[in-house]
């Protein structure tokens, strides 16, 4: 029985003005999805172990598993697969959870195949995981965790996606709440957006957009800073995380090159370099987190590569 392993990243969307469109990999975590395949007359998915107790093992609600049915019914092949799932990414919190564990899935699964998807493809069938799991089959995690680096999406129908060249070298800092976990929480942070917003507001998101595409290929710090910000998506969610505007205070105070919420939140991220003050950000911003009753934990990372597939051992 052929088997393969893919090993995919978590990821940060949206990266202030860019809702829907922005997203990039780190390092921070990764799952891993080993899948296996064997000849039948029907199309068959079925779950050998997950690690985690609280993902859902129906094939219709779990973000792995989905993606491979579309996949194999569009397709029209008829085999049987079964999957492994080896859970990395924390749910619930911004980092990609869902798309990591669909990127991995699609990924291993187009590798036994031979079916050679290009990764829009890929993209694709790994947007059904995040409707799934949310309802909403966005496109932004997992177009990072498939190609890797800083993406931009272009267009979801037909899917288009565009790796943003980073010529600028920071590390990551993410605060990631322990005791901050909120049923359906993608969901209720989309419901949150405003359906209409004004048209300064709109110019301002815009400017910010821009600056920071042309501060990543440009390699300019200062076009970077001023790209991270947001005046529309990230102040409709703020109930969501009260804690985020103290904590991007205490990390421009500090020299950071910038600050957003992380996806959905309420994780936020931070970008760091030589000319930043790690420590002071890491120290006042954990005793902020403990001001708002949150217990953060902070991970430091590195832009992480596209999604990687190996023969199982």
């Amino acid at each position: 029985m052929e088997c393969r392993r893919a090993i995919a990243y978590s990821s940060s969307a949206n990266l202030g003005a860019g809702f829907d469109i922005l997203s990039m990999a780190h390092t921070a975590f990764h799952d891993i999805v080993e899948v296996q395949i064997e000849d039948s007359t029907n199309r068959e998915i079925e779950i050998i172990s997950v690690n985690n107790p609280s993902i859902p093992t129906e094939i219709d609600k779990n973000s792995a598993m989905y993606p491979m049915k579309k996949l194999l019914e569009d397709k029209g092949i008829n085999v049987k697969v079964r999957v492994k799932i080896i859970k990395g990414v924390p749910e619930g919190l911004g980092l990609g959870s869902s798309g990591a564990s669909a990127s991995a899935g699609v990924v291993a699964l187009n590798d036994l195949l031979n079916l050679n998807l290009s990764k829009e493809e890929l993209v694709k069938y790994a947007m059904y995981g995040e409707e799934a799991v949310s309802g909403s089959p966005h496109p932004d995690n997992v177009s990072a965790s498939i190609f890797g680096g800083v993406v931009s999406v272009i267009s979801v129908n037909p899917v288009k996606v565009v790796d943003i060249p980073v010529n600028y070298n920071f590390d990551i800092l993410l605060f990631i709440p322990q005791n901050l976990k909120i049923a359906q929480k993608t969901k209720k942070a989309r419901e949150m957006i405003p359906r209409t917003i004004s048209l300064s507001d709109y110019i301002l998101n815009s400017r910010s957009l821009s600056s920071l595409i042309l501060g990543f290929v440009r390699g300019s710090r200062d076009l970077i800073r001023l790209g991270l910000n947001d005046e529309i998506v990230e102040k409709s969610r703020l109930p969501l995380f009260p804690h985020y505007p103290k904590i991007k205070e205490i990390a421009l105070k500090n020299n950071a090159i910038g600050a957003c919420v992380s996806g959905a939140g309420p994780s936020i991220l931070v970008l760091t370099d030589e000319l930043t003050d790690e420590n002071k950000i890491v120290n006042e911003g954990v005793k902020t987190c403990k001001e708002f009753g949150i217990d953060c934990n902070i991970i430091k990372a590195k832009i992480a590569g596209g999604v990687k597939v190996e023969r199982c051992n």
